[in-house]
């Protein structure tokens, strides 16, 4: 990226020579996201290329030796009000690490955003970031964490802006989530440093809670034992032996069976260790693969079970996956400008020609800027249109403006004059 100096401001700039590289879908949320932290993106057609422009009049590059605590001008121990600063930029520092995974919630990946130090900007206290996020088509693997690229991220971390204000254990654990795409490890660190709470429990909520058991349930005999639990089992018995075997001044037994033990609980802990982390690596591909499917596949692909058969595709195993879309709006009138298909994900879509209000953009002037909401809860599909001018229609039939309607695959319905047909 470039920056240059235009008649109104500043300006950080991006040639895409091929057009088909720019994606309208992540320039709206780009735009409208709420967190305030990337630079609002503005495209323009030159020739037979597109160029993208962030204007960050009123800021500063990061790498400006003014925000360096270690500067040379800087000969004295830092006051209040730089203490306090210093507070609120590793604050902000935390609250956009968790942007970084709220972009992937919002199918926009993480390597769309530009970690180079030159080209991230605060105001002159050093406490707001702003970040440019090229809109730009991506393919199906960069819908991941670890597409951010750990290196540029370590590069970012190591630069004056962020010293005092992150430890090098957090950078470290940081960056080796980005690389080993583990999220929740990420959302973890970033919760620590914004402060969310004292054990540095993450502050999004996810959608999958897991209930506590009341009480242990035990297993009838030792067959139904994992490994581990066996593993276990036995360390405990050689244990006991050992203190057997000690209170009868049997000192070689004793250290013998005492050292079993140990070997046998310190391999038990690595294997299980081993076991979670593959296991947060299969969640993590899922989770990946879940999100790829809404904006890459066109039919919804079918869950994959283990009772049933895997495909076998040049001696390579393909596993199916469920794709987080649950419910789809299929075009069916003819009407410019229009997507073929929208997909419907979200607890609330709602659809309107508002891109800030509207999850589903549509742009005709029959269509309020927010005219509808699709709800879904558990499993059954509500339509919900606005209060407002906007006309909505099941199978042709008028509905009445805030209330709720109960929709079911294959019904057709109407927004002003563009037609739908929705399944799940």
């Amino acid at each position: 990226m470039q920056i240059k100096k235009g008649p109104y401001g500043y300006y950080a700039l991006e040639k895409f020579d091929d057009p088909e590289a720019l994606c309208t879908y992540a320039e709206e949320v780009i735009a409208g996201n709420s967190s305030d932290f990337y630079l609002k993106p503005s495209t323009e057609y030159l020739g037979r290329g597109i160029m993208c422009s962030f204007e960050f009049s009123g800021y500063m590059q990061i790498t400006d030796p003014e925000f360096s605590v270690f500067s040379p001008v800087r000969k004295y121990t830092p006051n209040k009000k730089e203490l306090k600063n210093l507070s609120l930029r590793r604050k902000s520092a935390g609250d956009l690490f968790y942007t970084f995974v709220k972009l992937l919630d919002n199918l926009v990946s993480p390597s769309c955003i530009v970690l180079d130090p030159d080209m991230i900007f605060t105001d002159p206290e050093g406490i707001t970031i702003k970040l440019c996020c090229l809109p730009r088509m991506i393919t199906p693997e960069e819908l991941c964490l670890s597409s951010l690229d750990a290196l540029k991220l370590e590069k970012l971390l190591n630069c004056d802006f962020f010293k005092n204000v992150i430890s090098d254990d957090e950078k470290n654990a940081l960056v080796y989530s980005v690389r080993e795409n583990n999220e929740d490890m990420f959302l973890k660190i970033a919760g620590i440093i914004r402060g969310s709470d004292e054990d540095g429990t993450p502050f999004m909520k996810s959608n999958n809670t897991t209930r506590i058991k009341p009480y242990i349930e035990l297993p009838h005999n030792i067959k139904e034992l994992s490994k581990t639990e066996k593993d276990l089992l036995i360390a405990c018995l050689s244990a006991v032996l050992s203190i057997v075997l000690l209170l009868n001044k049997m000192a070689l037994p004793c250290f013998l069976f005492f050292f079993l033990s140990a070997v046998i609980l310190s391999v038990s802990i690595l294997n299980q260790k081993k076991h979670e982390e593959f296991m947060r690596k299969e969640e993590s591909q899922e989770i990946s693969k879940q999100r790829s499917s809404i904006l890459f596949s066109d039919d919804p692909v079918p869950e994959y079970s283990t009772e049933q058969s895997q495909t076998e595709t040049n001696n390579e195993t393909v596993r199916q996956y469920k794709p987080l879309t649950s419910g789809m709006l299929t075009l069916i009138s003819d009407s410019e400008g229009v997507r073929s298909k929208y997909s419907v994900y979200l607890d609330e879509t709602c659809i309107g020609s508002d891109c800030f209000l509207s999850d589903i953009v549509i742009d005709d002037p029959k269509i309020a800027p927010l005219h509808a909401v699709i709800k879904q809860k558990e499993g059954t599909f509500y339509l919900v249109p606005s209060k407002g001018t906007g006309r909505t229609y099941i199978e042709d039939s008028p509905i009445e403006n805030g209330k709720s309607y109960e929709i079911k695959s294959g019904q057709k319905i109407t927004f002003g004059d563009i037609e739908f047909r929705f399944s799940n």
